[in-house]
């Protein structure tokens, strides 16, 4: 397995086609399984069942007003905000006709597993469950706190086609009151409960390192689970990146 390290990315189309194209090249054989963690760049990521709700438009005039630009994500959820202070990572795997929907509980259970030890690594204590009124919302977030008044470190979602399957999600290491503002117009205006507070970080869970300490734990509990060796982003993934990218833009 591959343990591919991007490093930050210039804007936010490009570390989504980024995704997308390590994706497809794992779909096709072209590259092995991989697990993928990238530094974030400010936006606002959206599903497509968010495109057809009323006042996503008013929602997009929203974040882009804050400096967020709204992209279209492959996975399932909710809208989500990252920036600065945030990182995303994926495991990436062939699906070797296994049905579409095989092991969907699985990769859930992965994923978790993967970034409550790298939160082990970090001092960090946290649990997997649902907050109250969390962006994002589902039964696999990870939290610190409980239900009520808990607050989300990372959401977990899946994206699945009938050659590759991936897990993954945000982390949240700092920068969440300026999240907060973001996700709450965007909530706002489509209508949808959430809750600000329901916002985490890991400092606000008592961890007092910087991004990079937090992505090497992640890096380093990588390692020891799957003995994946490290790799760079290479030119040509890059360039195919670039290319496809502004695709998932929502232009108004």
């Amino acid at each position: 397995m591959e343990l591919l390290l991007a490093g930050r990315l210039p804007d936010a189309a490009t570390a989504y086609g980024c995704a997308r194209t390590v994706f497809e090249q794992v779909a096709s054989g072209e590259r092995p399984h991989t697990i993928s963690i990238t530094p974030s760049v400010r936006h606002v990521g959206v599903t497509r069942r968010d495109t057809r709700r009323e006042g996503f438009a008013a929602a997009v005039r929203e974040a882009e007003g804050m400096g967020y630009p709204v992209l279209v994500r492959g996975a399932g959820g909710g809208a989500i905000a990252a920036g600065p202070g945030t990182f995303g990572f994926s495991i990436i795997r062939p699906q070797e006709g296994e049905d579409a929907r095989g092991g969907f509980r699985e990769r859930y259970e992965e994923a978790a597993a993967l970034v409550l030890g790298a939160f082990r690594r970090l001092g960090v204590r946290a649990e997997v469950g649902e907050v109250r009124e969390e962006f994002c919302p589902g039964d696999h977030s990870i939290r610190y706190g409980g239900w009520e008044e808990g607050m989300k470190l990372c959401g977990i979602a899946q994206r699945v086609t009938r050659r590759a399957a991936s897990v993954g999600g945000i982390v949240l290491v700092h920068g969440e009151e300026e999240l907060e503002r973001v996700l709450e117009r965007v909530y706002g205006a489509m209508g949808l409960p959430f809750r600000p507070g329901s916002v985490g970080s890991l400092r606000r869970a008592g961890y007092r390192g910087g991004l990079e300490e937090a992505l090497e734990a992640f890096a380093s509990e990588a390692e020891a689970r799957y003995g994946a060796r490290r790799v760079s982003l290479d030119g040509r993934t890059l360039g195919l990146a670039r290319r496809v990218g502004p695709e998932h833009r929502v232009a108004l």
